[in-house]
């Protein structure tokens, strides 16, 4: 992920001069400062994502591979899905869940770091 920021610009991932991110950043948040552009990182916000019928969305990032999440959404619970099959017919049994204020759930095959916007 390219940033266009050195470590000593960012401080606890806030950005103290964002005018130094390069052009081609367009979506760049203060979020994304914290990876190098080394990192081969799954970045993704909550609204981006697309549910089905019962508010489902699953993840496959493949196994391993870190996923970050930006949201305003608050999650009410997290933790490993029991035997279930989404609406779209997605054998789910085992992921990471997380189920979010607005009604969303979020299936993933790895942990999901979720940055709050707040």
């Amino acid at each position: 992920m390219k940033t266009g920021l050195d470590s000593e610009m960012v401080k606890e991932g806030v950005v103290k001069d964002p005018r130094q991110q390069d052009a081609d950043d367009f979506f760049f948040t203060p979020f994304e400062a914290v990876f190098d552009d080394e990192d081969e990182v799954v970045a993704l916000h909550l609204d981006d994502l697309l549910p089905d019928d019962s508010g489902a969305v699953v993840l496959f990032a493949g196994e391993g591979q870190p996923v970050y999440l930006e949201t305003l959404d608050m999650i009410v619970h997290s933790g490993i899905s029991h035997e279930h099959i989404t609406a779209s017919g997605v054998d789910v049994t085992g992921l990471h869940v997380y189920n979010f204020a607005s009604g969303l759930t979020l299936y993933s095959e790895s942990e999901v770091i979720i940055q709050t916007e707040r």
